[in-house]
């Protein structure tokens, strides 16, 4: 037990979880149903299994405000999950920043983690300026994504260990052209290197278009599929991390397989992965499922690639996905960590009147709009 300006702080325990669910129905603003929270023993389960970094702050002995922590050990990655608090207003920041602040020193002392992010698909703009304040970077926006924060703004941020940037990032690429805008944004807040400017490859012109794909909705046999591939170390994207697919598209010989984790409540859709036996367009592909999403009624896809592969972000950009972020050192690879580039592909215009905001997020917005403007002169 910490005591931190007046409230106690510590890890979860099993016998918290009846306290957990209180709080959760007094919390303030209630972003959205957490079914979690709504099944004691469901609950429980969690935090047995996954709940070593959920972090409490107490009030005269009464849990007021918890913070949830995805944790990958293997990947030394984590992710922000949850924020609930519950009070006046004041109380309930102070509540959340002392409890991240506990949590962001436990995970120094422990040596577990070297990145930890945060995205406004559960938290709010105003939850994410709390991560602000412990030391995390802006480092994009997911425009007119349905996610927590009601302006569909959207935000990407992530903390970083020490010496993670300095000593373990691999710098030894250079950087696509649209690519480079966000980099610079993120560059002056880390104190990074410049990269170069790469010249870009053309996408091969004798490629197979892909072959018609089959929309496959069996979340289990999806998500087992998954594994056995990624096992095998067959995907040609294989890192997204804290996500499992729920949707195939499948050629009917099963040669072509794009993994797709899809949110039907928000008409959210993320691409996680393909396996593809054979040469088949990469453009023409992700064309394809986007189009297949699209008419599956979802209007906002994401897909996250390695900075450093400049043929694949080209054909990315022109398969009408456009960056809007990018998020160093995230993913291991031996001794270093690989800088990755966000894109998404909306549906929607986007429209920003008045928006109050810290500043960074609109920086990475107008990127956005003037990346996904001059995309629109290319063929997609």
């Amino acid at each position: 037990m910490t005591n931190k300006k007046g409230f106690d702080c510590r890890f979860v325990e099993l016998d918290d979880a009846f306290d957990l669910m209180r709080l959760y129905q007094g919390s303030i603003p209630r972003i959205k149903s957490d079914a979690l929270f709504l099944d004691l023993a469901r609950l429980r389960g969690e935090i047995e299994t996954n709940g070593r970094y959920w972090a409490v702050a107490l009030s005269k002995g009464q849990i007021v405000a918890l913070i949830a922590l995805q944790h990958d050990a293997e990947n030394r990655l984590g992710r922000v999950r949850r924020m609930y608090a519950a009070g006046p207003e004041i109380e309930r920041r102070e509540a959340l920043s002392v409890a991240l602040s506990f949590l962001m020193e436990r995970l120094v002392a422990d040596g577990a983690t070297d990145v930890v992010y945060s995205t406004t698909r559960t938290l709010t703009l105003e939850q994410q300026d709390l991560a602000l304040e412990q030391g995390f970077k802006v480092l994009g926006v997911f425009p007119n994504a349905v996610h927590a924060d009601p302006r569909r703004l959207n935000g990407l941020s992530a903390w970083y260990a020490p010496e993670v940037l300095s000593k373990r990032r691999h710098a030894e690429f250079s950087l696509h052209p649209v690519v480079e805008p966000f980099f610079e944004i993120v560059r002056k807040q880390c104190d990074l290197p410049k990269q170069g400017t790469a010249k870009v490859p053309a996408p091969s012109a004798d490629l197979e278009p892909a072959p018609a794909l089959e929309m496959v909705e069996a979340p289990r046999f999806v998500a087992e599929r998954y594994r056995q591939v990624k096992a095998r170390k067959n995907l040609s994207v294989n890192f997204f991390p804290f996500e499992t697919p729920n949707i195939l598209f499948t050629s009917p010989d099963g040669k072509v397989e794009v993994f797709v984790r899809l949110v039907k409540q928000t008409r959210f859709a993320c691409i996680l992965g393909e396996h593809i036996t054979g040469a088949v367009d990469p453009v023409r592909l992700y064309r394809d499922v986007a189009a297949a999403l699209y008419a599956s009624r979802i209007t906002y896809i994401e897909v996250i690639n390695d900075a450093a592969d400049v043929l694949s972000t080209e054909c990315i950009l022109r398969a009408g996905f456009v960056p809007c972020g990018y998020l160093p050192c995230l993913k291991p690879a031996g001794e270093k960590r690989r800088d990755y580039v966000v894109f998404a592909r909306s549906y929607e215009y986007f429209t920003y009147p008045r928006l109050k905001v810290n500043s960074l997020y609109l920086d990475y917005l107008r990127e956005y709009c003037k990346a996904r403007a001059a995309m629109s002169t290319r063929d997609a």
